[in-house]
């Protein structure tokens, strides 16, 4: 009787832990994902995935699991980028003078968590049902954020006017608009590449009212980064799926920007029913939201770009991501807006941090992940090559840091890491030969 029980004991053990173990992954990916939409703060957002997430550490794989799984170059590409911008970052004068100690502290631990969202997020990427489920949670909770805040701004709270920008107030109480619109844009994405595997007719019609609605949500957060973002997914989800597949998604797209760019007079009028005719000598005008755009230019972006340039010493080695702040802060004008904190595009900040040599390695992981993206297209699953559209779009002028998820931002880890791990990870096991 004993023998028997110390026979099971371990074989029970090993199905409870394998059993948890992806549950716990899948539960710490998907809170931190969703928890852009409604996590009220960095300490919730970052602190779920720290504990949350070091829950799913706790239970090991076998070895023969281990030695099964193949060598990726993805993985190894992923790494690589990360250890070079990481050494090359403590090597720096500034991290050696040692005056930016809670910079420091703050990068070390955004790289620690970055790498273990990739690990879990690569784990749950095996699992295809996982990542809907996900994908679903993620976009109705952040459904429920932009109607929350569309119906506060513009209906309900005092102090806004509706047609100004929208920002989500579940996230610092009024996250920042373009955060806002890049987040809700994601999700709008995501769920419009996963409604096909919707059948029955009313779940799909609430699926298509969820991505209709985050699309204006996305567009009244008045972001032209978001405008790009959103045309270059729906452009990759057009020439992966086709015309007749992606015709559906590409109106709402067109539908939701004809109503965002022509709702001035409405808007107005909304603003002076809210204000009280009575109250109200001259009925409010708004700025046509074309108009506004063009009159906000570049928003000193040209001039960061310069002053980031200008403090390259080292061209192939870059300068570091700690400390280095205000070499090229210098050269700008004081802003009392405060925009001018990080270089507004994770792709060039990655070129002045990083050198030639991390802009090489960002480069070939980049392709790497289109590579991958492409044959999982192929293959049917063309949500993920959609989605790092999207998020290369959206980073193109946005973004602080590739390297860590503790950025002003906080979206890098959403927009690139998600979508370049998860295809990475789903190249490899697709490339697997399967066993007989």
């Amino acid at each position: 009787m004993n023998a028997s029980a110390t026979t099971i004991s371990p074989a029970w053990s090993g199905t409870f832990g394998g059993t948890l173990r992806p549950l716990a992954a899948q539960i710490a990916v998907t809170g931190y994902l969703a928890g852009f939409s409604v996590l009220p703060n960095q300490w919730f957002h970052l602190g779920w995935l720290l504990l949350v997430g070091s829950v799913a550490f706790v239970w090991k794989e076998n070895a023969a699991q281990r030695l099964n799984q193949p060598v990726n170059l993805g993985a190894w590409l992923v790494v690589a980028f990360l250890l070079w911008m990481t050494l090359r970052s403590c090597c720096s004068e500034a991290f050696q003078q040692g005056h930016t100690s809670n910079e420091v502290m703050c990068g070390m631990l955004g790289s620690l968590l970055l790498a273990k969202f990739c690990g879990l997020t690569w784990q749950i990427a095996r699992n295809h049902e996982a990542l809907r489920s996900t994908g679903w949670i993620t976009g109705i909770l952040a459904g429920c954020a932009a109607l929350t805040s569309l119906v506060l701004c513009y209906f309900v709270l005092p102090g806004h006017v509706a047609g100004e920008r929208l920002v989500n107030l579940l996230v610092h109480g009024g996250l920042n608009p373009i955060c806002t619109g890049l987040i809700f844009g994601f999700s709008a994405i995501w769920l419009a590449a996963l409604v096909e595997g919707k059948v029955l007719p009313i779940p799909r019609r609430l699926a298509w009212a969820l991505i209709a609605l985050l699309h204006l949500a996305a567009f009244f957060s008045g972001s032209r980064g978001v405008i790009l973002a959103l045309a270059c997914g729906h452009a990759a989800l057009l020439l992966a799926r086709g015309w007749r597949r992606s015709v559906a998604a590409l109106s709402v797209f067109v539908i939701t920007g004809m109503l965002y760019f022509t709702s001035a007079p409405l808007l107005t009028k909304l603003a002076t029913w809210r204000a009280g005719s009575a109250l109200v000598i001259e009925a409010p005008t708004l700025t046509h939201h074309l108009q506004k755009a063009v009159e906000r230019g570049d928003n000193g972006r040209f001039d960061i770009y310069r002053a980031g340039w200008n403090a390259l010493d080292n061209p192939w080695l870059g300068t570091g991501q700690w400390g280095v702040r205000d070499v090229w802060q210098c050269e700008l004008q004081p802003d009392p807006c405060s925009m001018m904190t990080h270089l507004h595009s994770a792709f060039f900040a990655t070129f002045v941090h990083g050198g030639i040599i991390g802009t090489a390695l960002l480069l070939a992981l980049l392709l790497q992940a289109l590579r991958s993206a492409r044959n999982l297209a192929q293959q049917g699953d063309a949500t993920w090559i959609a989605l790092l559209a999207f998020g290369c779009g959206g980073l193109l002028f946005d973004g602080e840091s590739l390297t860590s998820l503790a950025t002003a931002p906080r979206f890098e880890g959403l927009l690139f890491w998600l979508p370049v791990v998860v295809v990475l990870a789903r190249d490899g096991l697709t490339s697997r030969p399967r066993a007989a």
